[in-house]
């Protein structure tokens, strides 16, 4: 395992991206920064960090025996990893669908997950991750950030955190790829994502192109995509930024 430390970069995901022919001898790559100009999120999606006080880090890993169309089985792995550490230090941590880690209603964490696929294999995988540790004002356009220290009015070492972080996600990984080896399914992880799911019992509001509606949360499937059910007994289907969670 490589860890890169970083005092300031436009975006550890591109810097691994950029660089990942580098690292292809290495199991696990992870370069860690103290500062982001150019932090991102899902999509077109920035993240606000001020600089020393959080943790902003990417996992380069090259999943060869996964097959693409199961790579979300990475992101549930990551989502996982993050649950375990976070929820240590504070009560009502989970996983909002696809791979956001919420503290009640507000957003704690963040991912972003690129791949490259090379001869019909997954050759390189970067997860970026943002967690918000010790900042105590967000002054940017989120509608609902929130950090550990607010949580808790604690102080925390982010190496120490972004350790067990580490030390999590490859245990899951390995289950991963245990099972999808001699199965070619993965029921630990599926199910244990499921588990800590945001909004995985009642009725809750949400909005797709054609407006608002009330639905329960039915499952995740492995390929990422969320199945809702509405009031009416409707099954949809969404894939990432085609529904959104209201928030309250």
């Amino acid at each position: 395992m490589n860890i890169i430390h970083l005092k300031e970069i436009d975006s550890t995901n591109v810097y691994l991206l950029d660089n990942a022919d580098r690292f292809e001898d290495e199991e696990m790559t992870i370069a860690v920064s103290d500062y982001q100009t150019a932090g991102r999120g899902m999509g077109t999606n920035t993240w606000e960090s001020e600089p020393d006080k959080n943790l902003l880090f990417s996992i380069l890993i090259h999943p060869t025996w996964l097959e693409p169309y199961m790579q979300y089985i990475v992101s549930m792995a990551h989502a996982l990893s993050l649950y375990d550490v976070l929820s240590a230090y504070s009560e009502n941590i989970t996983i909002k669908w696809p791979n956001d880690i919420y503290w009640k209603e507000r957003k704690i964490s963040g991912t972003r997950i690129d791949g490259n696929i090379k001869a019909g294999k997954l050759s390189d995988m970067v997860i970026g991750t943002g967690i918000n540790i010790n900042q105590n004002e967000f002054n940017g356009t989120a509608p609902n950030p929130v950090s550990l220290t607010q949580i808790t009015g604690k102080t925390y070492d982010r190496q120490a955190i972004l350790n067990d972080i580490i030390t999590r996600f490859r245990h899951y990984l390995d289950i991963a790829q245990k099972e999808w080896m001699t199965r070619k399914e993965c029921p630990t992880i599926h199910s244990e994502y499921h588990r800590y799911l945001f909004r995985k019992e009642g009725i809750h509001r949400y909005e797709d192109a054609d407006g608002q509606f009330d639905a329960k949360l039915v499952e995740v499937l492995p390929n990422g995509i969320m199945r809702l059910e509405r009031t009416d007994g409707t099954i949809s289907e969404y894939e990432f930024k085609e529904v959104k969670f209201c928030l309250k």
